[in-house]
């Protein structure tokens, strides 16, 4: 009997759970609780409903017809879920996601875990904004605290002269400072862990943010670290899942500087960062987190080659319709243009500055270096087009 998984949030990720679900027969469909009519997810959903990712009202009726619930996304309202867990499964636990969503908090949970993190400070005004600059210098890390993530609500604040700029950009939103961590190497760790605590993590990524934007651009597996960090960012992500309640994929975050791994953040749930395990690893993190929060055993996470995601984002000047095209030719859904080379088109009904509507994955050839990966990508990368429609 298939089990029915509630999702607060009908997007690219639920999307790609719905694809996993029906490309391999897994034993399990989706309801989706999602504002926009015919959501990306919708054509693999059992039920639409419509309705705000806070909605009291609509996230019970998503309860009411769900065996489990989970979320694709961090506005999810955590104080209903924490209610209806009382009578339903809710994963990851909601008591997790309140502490997540707030980086202020998720900073300080972490610290008194004894997980390492940059340091960091409350922002109230002003005068708090000064002492912070006094304290950690500049540049200096500045980070909305509530309903922010992917990047959104960052800010690094380079020059004195910006702290107005600052003050009226975050105006009425509560802010954390965070040390700036002049970092070698951004990478991620996908990391699982079911209702009975087994705890797995995929390969260690390394993730290259876009220049003018602070939003995922390319991952490239493995991260092209030291074995030690590898090993050492892997250790770091199991004792933060053994930190955190409820099962569930989590996408954690990470620093490297010298020796040194700081977690940056936590995603409680699927991550942009780990699409590349779609196609490159035994087991998808999406088919993961069902196992997850199903009570299944989880799946194999080996590598079976190299590889890099990148990212098809919106262009800063244009919102409206649009196609993605591989040399003239329109995509939709998943296609594999060529070996070992695929596209995935998220369904979005427009495309927006700097919005993810795709992503492109590449599987390394035999014996190919991840050099030379890097510029097979970067050329098949130009040749995938956003059209305006």
């Amino acid at each position: 009997m298939r089990k029915r998984i509630g999702f607060v949030g009908g997007g690219q990720l639920c999307r790609m759970i719905g694809e996993d679900i029906r490309s391999k027969n897994l034993p399990f469909e989706l309801i989706a609780l999602d504002p926009t009519p015919k959501c990306p997810a919708y054509p693999f959903l059992s039920e639409q409903i419509i309705g705000g990712f806070k909605d009291e009202n609509k996230i019970r009726e998503l309860a009411e017809k769900s065996d489990i619930l989970t979320y694709e996304i961090e506005l999810a309202n955590s104080k209903i879920l924490n209610e209806i867990q009382k009578n339903k499964p809710v994963h990851p636990s909601p008591e997790t996601l309140e502490i997540i969503q707030d980086k202020y908090m998720q900073a300080s949970f972490l610290k008194n875990n004894d997980i390492p993190v940059p340091d960091f400070m409350k922002i109230y005004n002003k005068t708090d904004l000064i002492e912070a600059i006094n304290i950690f210098g500049l540049p200096l890390m500045i980070k909305a605290r509530i309903d922010s993530y992917d990047g959104r609500g960052n800010f690094v604040l380079m020059e004195k002269r910006q702290i107005e700029d600052v003050i009226e950009m975050f105006k009425e939103r509560s802010l954390m400072a965070q040390k700036y961590i002049h970092y070698d190497v951004e990478i991620s760790v996908i990391a699982a862990r079911n209702i009975k605590g087994e705890i797995s993590t995929f390969p260690v990524g390394e993730n290259i943010h876009g220049k003018d934007y602070n939003i995922l651009r390319t991952t490239i597996v493995p991260a092209r670290i030291k074995s030690n960090l590898e090993i050492k960012a892997k250790q770091v992500a199991e004792i933060t899942m053994n930190t955190l309640k409820g099962g569930g994929v989590f996408g954690i975050e990470m620093l490297v500087k010298g020796e040194n791994v700081l977690v940056n953040e936590i995603a409680p749930r699927v991550h942009n960062s780990g699409h590349y395990t779609i196609e490159a690893c035994e087991t998808s993190q999406f088919e993961q987190h069902l196992r997850a929060i199903a009570g299944m055993d989880l799946g194999g996470t080996r590598l079976n080659s190299i590889a890099i995601m990148h990212n098809i984002i919106g262009e800063k000047n244009y919102s409206g319709g649009y196609d993605i095209s591989y040399l003239g030719k329109g995509i939709t859904g998943v296609c594999e243009i060529e070996e070992g080379v695929y596209v995935h088109n998220y369904g979005k009904h427009e495309v927006k500055p700097y919005r993810k509507i795709g992503h492109i994955t590449l599987l390394g050839r035999k014996k190919e270096s991840t050099e030379e990966l890097m510029i097979r990508a970067f050329s098949i990368k130009n040749l995938v087009k956003i059209l305006p429609k």
